[in-house]
């Protein structure tokens, strides 16, 4: 049974900047620390991601008001009663690049088929809801950070990086807000949606 509950901080806001997401776990978490520290070492420097803010995005958003992810979370929350709880593996240090410049860096997530599933269904419902979606290649990701400058070699060092692979179980999907501050983004849990069709909001079912 899904039930959705609004505070009053909720009503009060027209619209949010949100995106959902499957958060992580510490050992992800300590990972991307460590890896953090090796690449300053490195000579690489960016915006690095929060250990608080690791989480593996699928969709983002944009703003959007409340009523209408209220919306969302309820028609995601039928879409995924049932789904079966998985796991997927975080394997690698991997980039996007332009002009062979590297942009973003980011932990690699190994291929897998029901992560992949879970993605086109939440998709389905976008459509369903009249949320703009692009027909992207789904490449999951994990950022790591946004480069701002980097040492020679950064390919051959970043090749040469490599860590234990993570597991990481999942059993939900959330809707966080995002606020974006001078000192990085804040988010904020609004839905957990889980694949037993309960939605939970801010902590309560």
């Amino acid at each position: 049974m899904i039930e959705l509950k609004k505070n009053k901080e909720q009503s009060d806001v027209d619209a949010v900047r949100s995106f959902i997401a499957i958060e992580t776990n510490q050992k992800v978490k300590k990972t991307l620390d460590e890896l953090v520290e090796k690449l300053k070492r490195m000579g690489f420097r960016a915006t690095w991601t929060k250990t608080d803010n690791t989480h593996l995005t699928l969709f983002f958003l944009g703003d959007q008001k409340i009523s209408k992810l209220a919306q969302l979370a309820y028609k995601i929350g039928d879409r995924l009663a049932g789904f079966p709880t998985f796991h997927f593996y975080v394997e690698n240090l991997g980039f996007f690049e332009r002009n062979s410049i590297p942009k973003v860096l980011w932990l690699g997530i190994r291929e897998d088929t029901t992560l992949n599933g879970l993605y086109e269904e939440i998709k389905t419902v976008l459509k369903i809801c009249d949320f703009e979606v692009k027909d992207n290649i789904f490449k999951p990701h994990i950022t790591i950070g946004r480069v701002k400058n980097y040492p020679k070699h950064w390919k051959e060092l970043i090749s040469t990086t490599s860590f234990e692979e993570i597991k990481v179980h999942v059993n939900s999907i959330e809707i966080f807000s995002s606020v974006l501050t001078k000192n990085g983004p804040i988010y904020n849990k609004l839905y957990t949606i889980d694949f037993e069709g309960g939605v939970i909001i801010n902590g309560q079912r």
